[in-house]
């Protein structure tokens, strides 16, 4: 799951900061913006810091223990994410005044949820964090939930629900001012994973290629969320026969992501798999055998003992 959901939190961290050993709100602004970065090991730190301080109480830590978990999930650390993610809901699941930040914490861990492949627990985040988003009128929120569901659908093998909620999210990002580019991109990146389960490679590519133009723009051509955006218009090439302009986009996009994520990272692992299986179709196969072996071996090291049966989930590579 992408980190789309950071607006309210900026806005929030740009408040007066109160006093003490340490500003707090200060901390979080770094930690967010290491976040950004990519540099998630010393963003999860910083925003461990800032919570340690114990200067922040009710919705405003739940917000911290958001960015701590995101940061700690970023790191390749799932079970300190896992008691982040925790933490939030249970500070921020009875605030009545604050429910976006209870509908935030619970989108982001589904997308932790999501990305472990497990999407029967992502499933009833994702809906109740729709119905909270309506329930305040959020129309950017609740075309960004209504995405995710989408992404949900496809993940699922159900192109015709997917439909509906693209639809759905379309309509509500057109009566909303808000969307940012990386919302546009998640957007795009949806409908391209769309158009590939309904067999329109072209149309794919058109998607993708928005997706990547979005990205570059708002985060820079090296940012490793280009990168990603790479891999995806390349899988997209491949579907359309284009094996040369796959290689191309996929070799960019793995060298974007070693780049800011290191090999390590189930990112770069999932872009791999995917990468071996073009090599496949292209002719390479020894080549592509090597890739996806060491991916597999690197995914089980990965996990190990974090995360019982989880293996990268390539359902999730759209």
């Amino acid at each position: 799951m992408r980190y789309l959901y950071w607006t309210m939190l900026t806005l929030w961290l740009l408040r007066p900061p109160t006093f003490g050993q340490i500003d707090p709100h200060k901390v979080l602004h770094d930690a967010l913006v290491l976040e950004n970065r990519g540099s998630f090991e010393v963003a999860a730190k910083t925003a461990k810091a800032a919570i340690d301080s114990r200067q922040l109480s009710g919705n405003e830590l739940g917000r911290a223990y958001i960015i701590l978990a995101v940061a700690s999930q970023g790191a390749g650390d799932l079970a300190s994410a896992q008691s982040a993610f925790e933490h939030a809901l249970q500070l921020l699941e009875h605030d009545r005044e604050h429910p976006g930040d209870y509908a935030s914490a619970l989108e982001n861990y589904a997308g932790f949820y999501s990305e472990l492949g497990q999407l029967d627990a992502a499933a009833p985040m994702w809906r109740k964090a729709l119905h909270l988003r309506q329930g305040i009128g959020d129309r950017t929120g609740t075309a960004l939930s209504l995405t995710c569901l989408a992404g949900l659908a496809l993940a699922r093998n159900r192109p015709g629900e997917a439909r509906q909620y693209l639809q759905k999210a379309s309509d509500e990002a057109e009566a909303s001012p808000d969307l940012i580019d990386e919302d546009k991109a998640f957007f795009f990146e949806t409908q391209g994973w769309l158009s590939i389960a309904e067999h329109h490679a072209a149309a794919a590519v058109t998607a993708y290629q928005h997706a990547l133009d979005l990205v570059e723009r708002s985060r820079g051509e090296q940012h490793w969320l280009a990168g990603w955006e790479h891999m995806l218009l390349g899988k997209a090439y491949a579907e359309s026969g284009d094996f040369r302009s796959a290689l191309a986009n996929m070799q960019t996009g793995l060298t974007i992501i070693d780049r800011g994520l290191g090999q390590r990272n189930p990112k770069y692992l999932s872009g791999e798999l995917a990468y071996s299986r073009v090599l496949d179709h292209f002719g390479l196969h020894a080549k592509a055998a090597q890739m996806r072996t060491a991916a597999e071996k690197a995914s089980k090291d990965y996990y190990g003992g974090q995360c019982a049966g989880c293996t990268i989930n390539i359902a999730g590579f759209r």
